[in-house]
């Protein structure tokens, strides 16, 4: 690891699909993006659904409990990396694909 004006820097994880800008190390934000397997395997999932997924959609998809999907997304809504909105009673979550994680440090999805 390593320091930087921003703070601490963390190693991206193997599991990261490589890209053409890959970095080897991330930001602490980030790193909260992809440090833990099955919140990466949920930014992918949004990334393939361009109209969004509600948290339902999501946990079937990746065969996680319900409250653990809606803690992985709450700590993407803490980066700015995720975006919400209502419809009726539901919540529809779509990647925010102008995320500092995803235009600057390009993250794959």
């Amino acid at each position: 690891m390593s320091e930087s004006k921003e703070g601490r820097m963390f190693k991206t994880p193997a599991w990261v699909k490589p890209s053409g800008v890959r970095e080897e190390y991330l930001c602490s934000d980030c790193f909260k993006v992809v440090g833990v397997r099955s919140r990466y395997e949920l930014v992918c999932n949004l990334g393939k659904a361009l109209e969004g997924a509600t948290v339902t959609e999501l946990t079937q998809k990746l065969g996680l409990q319900q409250p653990t999907v809606t803690h992985h997304l709450n700590v993407l809504r803490s980066v700015d990396a995720v975006k919400v909105k209502e419809r009726g009673r539901e919540r529809i979550y779509t990647l925010n694909r102008e995320a500092h994680c995803f235009e600057e440090c390009k993250i794959p999805y």
